[in-house]
């Protein structure tokens, strides 16, 4: 894929967002709790790391998961089978959230700890896009002005959130091999 706008770019995981989970999961998990002091400094750095490396996903993809369930996008996805043409649909103002379940595990001498299971919700505002979708997949977008919003929280409790109320995206990003609309493209 050629434009890749990465969740890194909208929000970016720090050492002190790490331990403000493990300090949130150690009052449900005692094993936490006796080892939080180790959970700290270069290991919340190292585990802050391992997440943003699990945010290196292109934006647009995972967004695209959420057009493919609008009626229009999927008729013109079947036409585009049919016809071999590639369709355009434009979509008016709408959001679009996408949300993801990153799972840190960690180790201490060798012994496991329980998993820190986080949620990352982003979720984007568009006062217009316009779609190319060509034999079943969504292939491109042009995206009208648009704002975003990143949430990091462990359980209900909020870790961090970012805003892009102004996102700057290039007037057209390209999809690469596409997002299948229609089943078995």
């Amino acid at each position: 894929m050629s434009d890749i706008i990465k969740l890194r770019d909208l929000i970016d995981v720090s050492a002190d967002d790490v331990h403000s989970a493990f300090r949130e999961q150690a009052k449900d998990e005692n094993a936490v709790l006796l080892a939080q002091g180790q959970l700290t400094g270069f290991a919340a750095g190292l585990a802050a790391d391992e997440l943003n490396k699990a945010l290196d996903s292109d934006v647009f993809t995972l967004l695209a998961q959420g057009w493919t369930k609008v009626q229009a996008v999927r008729d013109a996805a079947k036409g585009s089978v049919q016809s071999g043409e590639t369709k355009k649909v434009t979509l008016g103002q709408h959001e679009l959230t996408s949300t993801h379940h990153p799972v840190l595990t960690i180790r201490i001498a060798k012994v496991a700890l329980p998993e820190l299971k986080l949620t990352l919700e982003l979720v984007a505002r568009f006062k217009s896009a316009e779609l190319a979708i060509a034999g079943g997949r969504i292939r491109s977008l042009a995206p009208g002005e648009a704002s975003a919003i990143a949430r990091l929280k462990y359980k209900s409790v909020k870790l961090k959130e970012q805003s892009t109320p102004a996102w700057k995206l290039p007037g057209r990003l390209d999809l690469g091999d596409g997002v299948p609309v229609v089943a078995g493209t």
